[in-house]
C-alpha cells in the first residue's frame, strides 16, 4: 500500500518537474583552449557558433581556458588597453555574414573580434576564464578584459557538468 501511495505522489509531481525543466534553456558551452591571437579558422568560427546558439535559444557560455586565456589578456604591446582579439579585425565578408544573420546593416556590427565578443555578451552570452590558467600566465588585476569573469576550477566543473552541448576551439 505504501509503495502505491509513493507512486501516486511521484506521478502527481513528475509532470510539473518535466514542464519546469523545459522552460530552462539548454546550455551551450564553448571551451576556448587556443590563444585565438590571429585570424584563423577557430577565431572565425567560434563567434558564428556562439551567435547561432544564442539565436536558437541556448544559454551560451564561452569559457577561456589553457592558452585561450591569452586571448583576453590586455597588454601595451597590443596597442594600449586592448587584447589580441581587439587587434583581430573582422573581415568584410564576416561583417556581411553577421549582418545577414542579424538582419542589421554591417555598420551595426563591431569591426573586431574583441568587440564582437562583448557584443555577444550584450546578447546574453556569459564569458568566463579559468582563474588558475590566468594566474599561471600572470593575467590578473587590470591585465584582462573585464567583460570576462575569472572562475575557479569547481565552477568550471559545474559548467561542463550542466552543459547540454560542449564544443572546443
Amino acid at each position: 500500500m505504501r509503495r502505491a501511495l509513493w507512486v501516486v505522489v511521484i506521478l502527481m509531481f513528475l509532470p510539473a518537474a518535466v514542464f519546469a525543466a523545459s522552460d530552462t534553456p539548454k546550455t551551450f558551452l564553448i571551451h576556448v583552449k587556443s590563444a585565438m591571437n590571429r585570424h584563423d579558422s577557430r577565431t572565425v568560427v567560434m563567434p558564428h557558433v556562439a551567435l547561432t546558439a544564442l539565436l536558437q535559444g541556448y544559454k551560451v557560455i564561452i569559457l577561456f581556458d589553457d592558452e585561450g586565456v591569452q586571448a583576453i589578456k590586455i597588454g601595451h604591446w597590443y596597442g594600449g588597453h586592448t587584447t589580441p582579439l581587439d587587434k583581430a579585425p573582422l573581415p568584410e565578408e564576416e561583417l556581411r555574414s553577421f549582418s545577414t544573420v542579424l538582419g542589421v546593416p554591417s555598420t551595426s556590427i563591431p569591426d573586431n573580434y574583441g568587440d564582437f565578443l562583448r557584443f555577444l555578451k550584450g546578447k546574453g552570452a556569459d564569458l568566463f576564464a579559468n582563474k588558475v590558467a590566468m594566474d599561471l600566465r600572470n593575467i590578473g588585476g587590470d591585465r584582462f578584459d573585464h567583460a570576462v569573469t575569472p572562475v575557479a576550477i569547481e565552477k568550471m566543473v559545474e559548467m561542463f557538468e550542466r552543459a547540454a552541448v560542449t564544443v572546443a576551439y
